[in-house]
C-alpha cells in the first residue's frame, strides 16, 4: 500500500484534475454550476497543493496570499473514497510549513459549518468579522464561519541562552 504524497500542482493537466475534484466534492452535491469556482476567486498569488496516491489525486487545497504575512485557504477537498484518512490535515500542515518559511504569520479561511470542527482540530479559532452570506449555500443549510490560525515563526538560531 502506497502512502499519499503532497506536492504543488505540476502543470495544466494536474490543475484541471484538481479543479474537477473540487467541483465533484464541494459544489456538484449542491447542484452548483460547473464554473462556480470562478466566482470565488481571491486576488493574490495562488498556492495549489494536491495529495496523490498511486498517481491519482485524492485531495487538493488552494490558498492565496492575501497580504505580506497572511494566506487564505480558499478551497480544500478530499475525494469521498479517501476521506477520514488524514489527507486534509496533511494538506493544511504542508501548506502551513511552506508559508511559514516564507514569512506567513496567519492562515485564515471561510469555513463551511460542516468543516468548522475539522479546522478547530487543526488549531483554527473563530475570527472577527462577518462571514459571507451566499443564497445558493443557504438554501442547502450551509453557513460560514471566519476562522484563523496564528502561524508560529520558524525557530530562530539566535535564541537567548539562560544561565
Amino acid at each position: 500500500m502506497h502512502k499519499e504524497t503532497i506536492t504543488s500542482v505540476a502543470g495544466p493537466k494536474e490543475s484541471e484534475e484538481l479543479d474537477e475534484l473540487l467541483w465533484r466534492v464541494l459544489w456538484k452535491p449542491l447542484d452548483l454550476p460547473r464554473n462556480i469556482r470562478q466566482s470565488f476567486k481571491v486576488k493574490g498569488n495562488t498556492i495549489e497543493l494536491v495529495a496523490k496516491k498511486d498517481g491519482h489525486i485524492t485531495g487538493g487545497l488552494i490558498a492565496v496570499w492575501t497580504g505580506e504575512s497572511e494566506v487564505e485557504i480558499s478551497h480544500l477537498a478530499v475525494a469521498s473514497n479517501a476521506q477520514h484518512q488524514g489527507i486534509g490535515q496533511k494538506l493544511v500542515e504542508d501548506l502551513s510549513n511552506a508559508v511559514k518559511a516564507k514569512g506567513c504569520r496567519k492562515i485564515h479561511t471561510i469555513a463551511r459549518n460542516t468543516s468548522v470542527g475539522f479546522f478547530r482540530k487543526l488549531g483554527f479559532k473563530t475570527a472577527s468579522g462577518i462571514p459571507p452570506d451566499h443564497p445558493d449555500f443557504k438554501k442547502k443549510g450551509i453557513t460560514f464561519e471566519l476562522m484563523e490560525k496564528i502561524v508560529e515563526p520558524p525557530v530562530s538560531a539566535y535564541r537567548l541562552r539562560s544561565g
